[in-house]
C-alpha cells in the first residue's frame, strides 16, 4: 500500500457553517456571522478563516454598536490578535460614516485613542453622513473607534451649486483650486 503524505496544517481542525456568535475577548465584545468558519493550526498561530461572506459587530460597554464591518474574506490570527478582511470591504462607525476598500487591517490589540488599530494601504473610500466623499488613494489608518483617521494621498468630491451670490475663496499652495 503506498504511504500517502498529507500536511496537517493544511487541514482545518475546526468547520463550522452558518455561524452566529457573541464572542468576548480582553473587555471587547463583537457579534460574529459568517457563513462558514475554519480554524487551522498553523504551528505558533493559531488561525481562523472566513472564505465567504463575514459580518462582524463591534460593542463599547454598555454593548452600543460602534463599528459594523462586512467583507467578502476574512482571517483572524489567534497570537497577534489581527483581522485581515478582503473584497468588498464595507465598515460603518457609529457616527454613519462608511469605509469602502479591497482589504482592510484590525489589530484589536490596539489601545483606545491610538492610531493604527484599522488601516490598509489600498484605496479607500469614506463617506460621511453629511454627504463628503473623501479618498485615501493610499489607504489610511484610524483608530479603534474609526473616527480620528489619518489619509494618505487625499481626494474628494466637491460639489458646487451655482447660485447670484460670488464665491471669493484665495487658498495658495501647490494643489489649490480658486473659485471666482
Amino acid at each position: 500500500m503506498p504511504f500517502v503524505s498529507v500536511d496537517i496544517q493544511a487541514i482545518p481542525v475546526i468547520h463550522s457553517e452558518n455561524v452566529s456568535t457573541l464572542i468576548s475577548d480582553s473587555g471587547n465584545v463583537y457579534q460574529l456571522d459568517a457563513d462558514i468558519w475554519q480554524v487551522y493550526p498553523n504551528e505558533g498561530d493559531q488561525y481562523s478563516f472566513f472564505p465567504e461572506k463575514i459580518h462582524v459587530q463591534i460593542f463599547d460597554s454598555l454593548l452600543h454598536v460602534v463599528a459594523d464591518i462586512v467583507a467578502d474574506t476574512a482571517y483572524y490570527f489567534e497570537k497577534r490578535e489581527l483581522w485581515h478582511t478582503i473584497e468588498n470591504v464595507v465598515v460603518k462607525n457609529d457616527e454613519g460614516t462608511i469605509f469602502e476598500t479591497s482589504e482592510l487591517f484590525w489589530d484589536t490589540k490596539v489601545p483606545q485613542n491610538v492610531m493604527n488599530a484599522f488601516y490598509t494601504y489600498k484605496p479607500v473610500k469614506i463617506s460621511k453622513s453629511d454627504g463628503t466623499v473623501v479618498y485615501g488613494h493610499r489607504g489610511f489608518t484610524a483608530d479603534q473607534s474609526l473616527i480620528i483617521t489619518r489619509l494618505f494621498s487625499v481626494g474628494a468630491d466637491l460639489y458646487i451649486t451655482e447660485s447670484d451670490d460670488t464665491i471669493q475663496h484665495d487658498v495658495t499652495g501647490s494643489d489649490s483650486i480658486r473659485l471666482p
